[in-house]
C-alpha cells in the first residue's frame, strides 16, 4: 500500500449462502479521494460498505486498511437497537473505536494463554498492545458529538436526545445517523455513506452536499441523487457482474464513458459473431465438398474463436416499460383557494391559491413537516381545509401514488395485488403480463407483497399505478428506493404523459427532469414558480419567497437549541435576528419554523 492509499481491495470474493455478491472485485481509494459507488439495486453495494467498516469479512482476497484508519460510517439500514436513546447512539463508540476495542480484546485473549508469552512475536504484539489503547482514548474522545454543530445543520433537535431511536420517524433517524457520521470530519481519514440523503428535504441535502465538498476526507458516496453525485464525485466504482470497475470523472462522466465502451464492446461481439458465422458456413462447404483436412482446419480455428469471445459488456440498466395512460375525462383542472390547514395544533399553511391544469406538471417541495402530503390529501379530497375551498372538475379521474406504498396490501400476493385494480379482475394472464414488465416473472407472482424489499415494492405500487387511467397523478415521492435508472424511466414516462402532474419529490434531478413548475412551500405560505427546478431554484434560491428576510422576530414556542454556540431558546422567548447570523443558525431557523417551533413575528 503506497502513501497516499487508505484502502485496497484485492481480488475481493463475498457470498451472503448461496448467493455471490463479489468476486475477483479490486479498488483503491487515496487520501482526499471523492468517489461515487454506483450499480442497481442488490449490486452488492451495501456489502462493499460492511467489508470496509468490519461489520462482515470477504471469504477470499485482501482487505487493506491504513493503519488506524478513522471513518464516520451511514449503514442504509439503521442498526442501532430500537431501545437505544438518541443520546446514546451520538455518543456510542466511534466504528474505529470499535475496531481498536474488537483488536484490543483479540490480543487480550492471546494473554491468557499459557503459551503466549514464549510465542517469537510477544514483544511486538505488546507494543501494538500499548499503541492500541493509546489509539483507544484518542477515538473515544472524538465518539460524544451531542455538541457538534452538525446537529444544528441537519435540525437535530434536543428534546430527540432522551427519546427511544426505534420511535423516531424515518427522517429523524436519518439526520441523527447522519450527523453520527459527519461529525468530528476534519479528524477522520473517509466518510462511508450509504444513501445519506433518504428522508431529507432539499435544503438538507444541499446542506449536505456542502458539507461533503469542504471537507478534506475522502469520501465514499452511494445516493441515487444524480445532482450530489455529480457535485461531489471525481471518481465512480461501479459494482458491475460481481466485479467493480472504476471510471475517471462524476456520474454523468461515467455514464457517457459506461456507454460509450458498451457501444464498442457490443460491436466487437458483433463482429466476432459473424466471423464466427462465416467460418461455420465455410466449414459446411468443405464438407459438401469432402475436403476433410480443411474442414478440421477449420473447426480448430472455430474453436479457438469461441474461446476468444469478447466479454459482454457491462450491464446496462434492468429497462422496464412504463406508460401512463390519461382517463376519458378530457380537459379538467383542480383548484385551491385561500385554502388553510393546521395539524394537532400547529398551523401548516394558510392562504394556499393553487391551480392545476391542461399540461401542468408542477413539482411541490419545501422542508421536512412543512405540510406538502398534507396539501396532497386537501386537493384530492382525503382531508377536509380547515379554510378556503376545493374545486375539482366533475368527472376529473385522479390517481394518488402515496408514499412509501402505502395502497400496497402486504397480506395478497402480487397476483392478487394487481388484480385487485379493476372490477371484475382481468385474467391471470394480464396481470401476469403487466408484472413482468416490472421485473416479476415466474413463481414471484405468488410471493407476499409483504416480502418484498423497497425496491420491489416501489416496483409494483407503480405496475399497480399505472394499470388504471387518470386524468391527474398525485404522486408523493414516486422514486422512493428506485436506482437512478429506474427514475428515469419513471421521469421519461411522466414527460410523456398526456395528463396532469403533481409529484412530491425531494430528488432534485428527477423534478428538473420531469417538471415545468416548481411550488414551494415556506413560512406557512405556497408560491409556484415556472420553469425547471434548476431554474426556478437557481433564481438566487427563490430567495424573495424562501430566505429569512430583513431582521425578522420569531416567537419561541417549544425549546430550540442552537448546537453551534449551545444557546438554548424556550418557550416565550423571542429571537431577532441581526443580519449577522451564520447559515447554519438560519437553517435552523428555518426548520424549526417549519416544525412549529417557532413562530414568526409581524413587523
Amino acid at each position: 500500500m503506497n502513501m497516499g492509499t487508505i484502502i485496497a481491495g484485492r481480488d475481493l470474493r463475498k457470498s451472503w449462502g448461496p448467493t455471490l455478491v463479489l468476486e475477483h472485485a479490486d479498488f483503491l481509494l487515496q487520501s482526499g479521494d471523492k468517489v461515487a459507488l454506483v450499480g442497481p439495486n442488490g449490486s452488492g453495494k451495501s456489502t462493499l460498505f460492511q467489508l470496509l467498516t468490519g461489520e462482515t469479512k470477504p471469504d477470499l482476497g485482501d482487505l487493506v486498511l491504513k493503519p488506524g484508519l478513522r471513518f464516520g460510517y451511514l449503514p442504509q439500514v439503521p442498526n442501532v437497537p430500537p431501545e437505544t436513546a438518541v443520546r446514546d447512539v451520538l455518543s456510542a463508540p466511534s466504528p474505529e473505536a470499535q475496531r481498536i476495542e474488537a483488536d484490543l480484546a483479540g490480543l487480550e485473549a492471546w494473554m491468557t494463554r499459557p503459551d503466549a508469552w514464549d510465542a517469537p512475536d510477544a514483544s511486538e504484539r505488546m507494543a501494538r498492545y500499548e499503541s492500541l489503547h493509546v489509539a483507544l482514548g484518542s477515538a473515544r474522545s472524538h465518539s460524544v458529538i451531542v455538541n457538534d454543530p452538525i446537529l444544528n445543520d441537519l435540525g437535530v433537535g434536543e428534546e430527540l436526545l432522551d427519546q427511544r431511536f426505534g420511535s423516531l420517524s424515518g427522517g429523524e433517524k436519518s439526520k441523527v445517523l447522519t450527523a453520527r457520521a459527519l461529525a468530528n470530519a476534519k479528524d477522520k481519514d473517509i466518510l462511508l455513506l450509504d444513501e445519506p440523503t433518504n428522508h431529507m428535504d432539499i435544503d438538507t441535502i444541499e446542506t449536505i452536499e456542502e458539507f461533503l465538498l469542504e471537507i478534506d476526507a475522502a469520501v465514499l458516496l452511494a445516493s441515487h441523487d444524480k445532482f450530489l453525485l455529480d457535485a461531489i464525485a471525481h471518481k465512480v466504482i461501479e459494482l458491475d457482474h460481481l466485479r467493480t470497475l472504476e471510471y475517471v470523472g462524476n456520474y454523468t462522466d461515467y455514464r457517457v464513458q459506461r456507454d460509450a465502451i458498451q457501444r464498442a464492446r457490443e460491436a466487437q461481439r458483433h463482429r466476432h459473431q459473424e466471423e464466427l458465422k462465416r467460418q461455420l458456413a465455410i466449414i459446411e462447404q468443405f464438407k459438401s465438398r469432402k475436403v476433410y483436412e480443411q474442414v478440421l482446419s477449420r473447426k480448430l480455428r472455430v474453436e479457438k474463436m469461441r474461446r476468444e469471445m469478447p466479454d459482454a459488456p457491462p450491464t446496462g440498466p434492468k429497462a422496464f416499460r412504463l406508460a401512463f395512460r390519461t382517463g376519458g375525462s378530457g380537459p379538467g383542472v383542480v383548484r385551491l383557494e385561500g385554502v388553510g390547514k393546521s395539524h394537532g395544533g400547529r398551523l401548516l399553511f394558510a392562504d394556499v391559491n393553487l391551480e392545476v391544469g391542461k399540461g401542468d406538471k408542477i413539482g411541490l417541495v419545501g422542508p421536512n413537516g412543512a405540510g406538502k402530503t398534507t396539501l396532497l390529501e386537501v386537493l384530492i379530497g382525503r382531508q377536509p381545509p380547515d379554510a378556503g375551498s376545493v374545486f375539482r372538475g366533475k368527472n376529473l379521474n385522479i390517481g394518488y401514488f402515496a408514499q412509501e406504498a402505502e395502497e400496497l396490501d402486504f397480506s395478497r400476493t402480487l397476483l392478487e395485488e394487481i388484480r385487485s385494480v379493476r372490477h371484475p379482475p382481468p385474467p391471470e394472464a394480464w396481470a401476469r403480463g403487466l408484472l413482468g414488465r416490472f421485473w416479476f416473472r415466474g413463481d414471484a407472482v405468488h410471493s407476499r407483497v409483504g416480502q418484498l424489499s423497497g425496491g420491489e415494492r416501489a416496483r409494483l405500487a407503480l405496475a399497480k399505478f399505472i394499470a388504471q387511467e387518470y386524468d391527474l397523478l398525485v404522486l408523493d415521492e414516486p422514486t422512493n428506493h428506485l436506482d437512478i435508472e429506474s427514475q428515469e424511466i419513471v421521469a421519461a414516462a411522466l414527460r410523456g404523459y398526456a395528463g396532469m402532474v403533481l409529484v412530491v419529490s425531494h430528488n432534485r434531478s428527477f423534478l428538473n427532469e420531469v417538471c415545468n413548475e416548481i411550488a414551494v412551500i415556506a413560512h406557512q405560505r405556497l408560491a409556484v414558480f415556472q420553469g425547471t427546478f434548476k431554474d426556478s431554484w437557481a433564481a438566487a434560491k427563490m430567495a424573495e419567497f424562501m430566505a429569512v428576510k430583513a431582521k425578522p422576530r420569531y416567537r419561541v414556542l417549544r425549546v430550540v437549541k442552537d448546537w453551534e454556540t449551545g444557546t438554548k431558546y424556550g418557550g416565550g422567548d423571542v429571537i431577532a435576528l441581526t443580519g449577522a447570523e451564520t447559515q447554519a443558525f438560519l437553517r435552523l431557523l428555518r426548520w424549526a419554523e417549519a416544525n412549529g417551533r417557532i413562530e414568526r413575528l409581524e413587523a
